[in-house]
């Protein structure tokens, strides 16, 4: 249910020690986890 994923995404965000999703983006940017121009 909705709840049910904010709960989780809650849970996540604290755990990255971010406030909200595009923190946690950014961190995995910086972390070399996401690649910000996913183009071929």
């Amino acid at each position: 249910s909705e709840n049910t994923v904010k709960y989780h995404m809650r849970n996540i965000l604290q755990k990255l020690g971010v406030q909200n999703r595009t923190e946690a983006v950014t961190q995995a940017i910086r972390a070399g986890l996401l690649d910000p121009d996913p183009s071929p």
